[in-house]
């Protein structure tokens, strides 16, 4: 037996359209040190990293500047100078920032 099916009506035509796919990101879209889990992990060194590469991808920190202290840092977020330390390893590993022992991090211009 065959039934005929009615036009999506009701909730499914008023349910909004599913957010993009990362499939459908430009794939000219620089992502260079950037990585899509940083988020997705609560831990504190993850967030700071998130926030400071942010700022320094939407230009609120400009190549050339200099980071706030550790100890600065670590007081706004209420951690360990310990787990800011970690956040500039990334930031460093990633070629954002410059770090050298006796100065204060400074952001690399990137290209």
């Amino acid at each position: 037996m065959v039934t005929w099916m009615a036009p999506a009506t009701g909730m499914a035509a008023r349910a909004p359209r599913m957010p993009a796919l990362p499939m459908e990101i430009d794939p000219a879209t620089p992502l260079t040190g950037l990585s899509l889990d940083d988020d997705q992990d609560g831990s504190p060194h993850r967030r700071i990293t998130a926030d400071l590469r942010g700022a320094i991808a939407c230009g609120a920190i400009q190549p050339g500047q200099v980071l706030p202290t550790l100890a600065e840092i670590a007081r706004r977020y209420d951690v360990a100078t310990s787990t800011v330390h970690r956040a500039f390893a990334a930031l460093k590993g990633a070629g954002l920032i410059e770090v050298m022992r006796g100065k204060r991090a400074v952001v690399i211009a990137h290209s």
